[in-house]
């Protein structure tokens, strides 16, 4: 909740491959999972177009294969195949069959390297606050003491605080000033290839 309060959250596409359970037919999304895009299985509608043999026409798998190829050469988020039927009840997937190995393309936040949401020094102090803010407001609600809302106001005050801080970024790169110096000035007063702060 607070998160999204302060607005800072960044989105990525991810590609998950994983395996359909044999028994229960479902599949565990991501814990960053936001947004489905896409989910396919391994199955081409070339490969039975043909009764040259029993896998489909093989002259034309080599022909299709290279092209899958070169698609997922130059998009690494392509997701090749067929799209799979499922249902989506909470974080699972429920598949009408068992598809074997499926591909996910999904939208989720960015993750450090053990799975937990990127955020900055800031931002995690104005969720702490946050937290500590609803927390002394709710038992100031239950037990109707004055100085315990009063210490919930405070703390409300220092979540405002730190929720503005954590919307300011750490540092400003040359390319965002730049985009900052375009909207504060008419493009033929600005000087260009000029660096406008300090480069250590």
């Amino acid at each position: 909740m607070a998160w999204n309060l302060i607005g800072n959250k960044t989105f990525k596409l991810y590609k998950y491959n994983t395996s359909i359970d044999t028994n229960s037919l479902t599949v565990s999304l991501p814990c960053n999972c936001d947004e489905l895009e896409a989910v396919t299985y391994s199955f081409e509608d070339w490969q039975n177009v043909s009764n040259t043999t029993v896998n489909g026409d093989i002259s034309t798998s080599f022909t299709e294969n290279y092209i899958e190829g070169r698609k997922a050469y130059n998009n690494p988020l392509y997701t090749h195949g067929k799209f799979a039927q499922y249902e989506l009840i909470g974080d699972t997937l429920y598949f009408d069959k068992n598809y074997g190995q499926v591909r996910i393309l999904y939208k989720g936040v960015v993750v450090d390297d053990t799975g937990l949401p990127l955020i900055t020094n800031k931002e995690s102090m104005a969720i702490a606050t946050y937290c500590a803010y609803v927390m002394k407001f709710q038992e100031g609600l239950i037990t109707n003491n004055g100085n315990i809302i009063k210490m919930s106001q405070l703390l409300e005050q220092k979540w405002n605080k730190f929720c503005d801080a954590a919307r300011v970024p750490e540092s400003i790169s040359q390319n965002e000033m730049d985009q900052v110096l375009d909207a504060k000035t008419s493009w033929n007063r600005k000087i260009f290839n000029k660096s406008y702060k300090p480069v250590h």
